[in-house]
């Protein structure tokens, strides 16, 4: 793993050099956030629900 590497402009960080990949970690981890938080919030604003077996039979799938 590459270390990280922190660019600091009058003794305060500003900016931060990292591993391409840790950094792809930490985007999907972020979106990953926001997708809960977006899941939660329709699930507390929908009080109607169907089952997975009548939404399949809605689509006609089997």
């Amino acid at each position: 793993m590459i270390k990280k590497h922190i660019i600091k402009e009058e003794g305060k960080p500003v900016a931060v050099i990292l591993d391409y990949n840790e950094y792809m970690e930490l985007k999907a981890l972020a979106e990953d956030k926001k997708d809960y938080y977006s899941a939660i919030e329709t699930k507390r604003k929908n009080k109607q629900w169907i089952s997975h077996d009548e939404l399949k039979k809605e689509f006609g799938m089997k």
